[in-house]
């Protein structure tokens, strides 16, 4: 184990489910492949550094209004 997910939800946006957790060092490399463990199933996951920028939009061209 590394760590513990503290945050978790649906992110309709990004079509994705999106976690929260703190990560040792080595680990939280944006882009860095792993995998979270719920309800005894693997999943994988790609580590996003919060306040990096945004994952959903990241260029800002979702028209606004």
């Amino acid at each position: 184990r590394v760590s513990r997910v503290t945050t978790a939800g649906n992110a309709p946006s990004v079509g994705e489910y999106v976690l929260m957790s703190y990560l040792p060092p080595e680990y939280a490399v944006e882009g860095t492949k792993l995998q979270v463990m719920y309800m005894n199933e693997v999943f994988p996951v790609e580590v996003a550094v919060v306040g990096s920028g945004g994952i959903f939009d990241p260029d800002d061209l979702r028209m606004k209004g």
